[in-house]
């Protein structure tokens, strides 16, 4: 029996096996998602509504795939992978769910098998790949049909990782090429990948002890080192040129205005955000609404976070799974750090997919560090390292839910902060279910962003109730707004019928046709049928 055990053992530690394992084990986690919905943000973009998509994998979809910058960069290769799902499955979400939990899991399995073949340990690999893909924080990636991006570029990413694992054992310019092929996909499906080759040189440091054992080696050898990477660096800038270009003339980048200290205590904010939803993963939300900086809790945070890159240089030989964990969290970050805003979002769990591996070295090997210095104890850290990930896998699948539908994720988001997105969403859908009272109060707490899509439904709801005075109020304040809004426009029409002010009413349908209306609003200024 026992010669039976060692043997199961002994097969289960093979890496292709446990890679598979973790995979199975991922992709049965998210599995539910699989019959979720499409969720009205994005999803229609990249799946729902797009006509190329929706028609599969076409000589018109690839031409449009190739020369397309929707979505406000340039991604050939997610564009062709979601093609490939409607051919595969037809139209319905299942199939873009299905693939999308596919990448995540290989890439679980993948990032495992590279970290085994770089450091040859592996427990510490298992663990660390196991704390990225089953933590909560992962959710969105997977889970929002829009983020194929996201699991499509990681699984090119852990891809190369796994062939410069390769590489470094026996350099060779085929296994390089492999490497570059796998950053160009990668960049192919989200540009935030551009980051690789750096990642590469963190790995050269700790775990694949390419530059050596003291800071004379490391100054003859990072030159090597660097020029060997020269094409990727290249591919990258490439991919970085392309980038700017794209969200800059689909207006996808919004510069921050503010002063220099203002936006760097914003940066440490959001840094400190995604460390604390990390270790804490509570709240968790599509959206994040901005909240006015608390300048004492931002200090307090950054020197928090100064002290820990302070001890991380200091200690880069004794733990230099430390330094490598953490700058690779910083570099992986810095494309989506808040010095740069991408329309109205400053974070998300989304930008936290690739850069969370370097949290999970870090926790991880601070485990094995205790355990290695308090060897009669370390059954109490590695109990606490397996159970911290058993909890989380369990929060991802109490949290999967909220992602089910529409009304789930936006009322979710509302809870977790009411996001003025979330509160235009949420609104309109209670209102289209008829409860107007709730309408009024979510778009409510949403209006200090001036949106004129929440006027207009807040004052729709208070004209169904028939308030025509806050109806009035709030369709003129949509149109301050947004002069070309031609919905208010139609509304406050009904308004002024409803009073019987029928100029003012001929005139705002007039600019409703103005403003690209489309309905037929002949009959509503008509006058009535001779009494019989």
């Amino acid at each position: 029996m026992r010669g039976t055990s060692e043997r199961f053992i002994l097969w289960f530690k093979k890496p292709w096996v446990t890679a598979l394992l973790l995979s199975a084990a991922t992709f049965l986690l998210f599995s539910p998602a699989i019959g979720y919905d499409f969720i009205n943000y994005d999803d229609g973009l990249y799946a729902k509504d797009n006509a190329y998509v929706q028609h599969g994998l076409t000589w018109a979809g690839l031409s449009y795939a190739a020369r397309t910058i929707d979505g406000v960069s340039w991604m050939p290769a997610t564009w062709i992978s979601l093609m490939l799902d409607t051919s595969l499955y037809g139209t319905r979400p299942a199939g873009y769910h299905l693939t999308n939990i596919l990448l995540h899991a290989a890439s679980a399995g993948l990032l495992f098998y590279a970290l085994q073949r770089m450091t040859r340990r592996f427990w510490p690999a298992l663990l660390v790949a196991a704390l990225f893909a089953l933590h909560p924080q992962r959710a969105e990636s997977v889970v929002w049909i829009s983020e194929r991006k996201d699991v499509l570029s990681l699984f090119f990413c852990m891809s190369g990782l796994l062939a410069y694992a390769r590489y470094a054992e026996q350099p060779g310019r085929g296994k390089m090429f492999l490497v570059a092929v796998c950053l160009t996909l990668g960049l192919m499906a989200k540009p935030m990948v551009v980051s690789f080759p750096l990642m590469l040189l963190l790995l050269d440091f700790w775990p694949l002890q390419r530059t050596g054992g003291s800071g004379a080696e490391l100054r003859a050898k990072i030159w090597p080192l660097i020029r060997e990477k020269i094409p990727l660096f290249l591919i990258s800038a490439t991919a970085m040129v392309a980038t700017v270009w794209s969200q800059g003339n689909k207006h996808g980048l919004t510069t921050v205005h503010f002063a220099w200290y203002l936006k760097l205590f914003r940066v440490i904010e959001d840094i400190g955000f995604y460390c604390k939803s990390f270790l804490y993963p509570d709240g968790l939300s599509l959206l994040y609404r901005t909240a006015p900086l608390d300048f004492v809790h931002v200090t307090l945070v950054g020197l928090v976070l100064l002290g820990l890159t302070v001890l991380a240089f200091q200690k880069a030989r004794r733990w230099p799974w430390l330094v490598v964990g953490w700058l690779w969290f910083l570099i992986t970050l810095a494309p989506v750090s808040g010095i740069i805003r991408i329309g109205d979002i400053t974070v998300a769990d989304r930008y936290s997919y690739l850069p969370s591996i370097g949290l999970a070295l870090v926790v991880v090997y601070a485990i094995v560090e205790m355990m290695a210095r308090w060897p009669r104890a370390r059954s109490v850290p590695a109990g606490a390292l397996v159970a911290g990930i058993t909890l989380l896998s369990g929060a991802t699948w109490v949290d999967l839910p909220r992602w089910r539908d529409n009304f789930s994720i936006f009322e979710s988001a509302y809870r977790h902060g009411a996001h003025f997105a979330a509160c235009d969403q949420l609104g309109a859908m209670l209102f289209a279910r008829q409860e107007y009272k709730e309408a009024i109060v979510v778009c409510t707490r949403g209006l200090d962003s001036e949106l004129p899509s929440l006027y207009s439904i807040r004052g729709h709801a208070y004209y169904q109730l028939g308030d025509l005075d806050h109806a009035l109020a709030d369709f003129n304040h949509a149109i301050e707004f947004n002069p070309a809004f031609s919905d208010a426009y139609y509304c406050r029409a009904l308004v002024h019928l409803q009073r019987k002010q029928f100029t003012e009413a001929k005139a705002d349908l007039e600019a409703y046709h103005q403003a690209g209306g489309t309905l037929d609003t002949s009959a509503l200024l008509a006058p009535p049928p001779p009494e019989r």
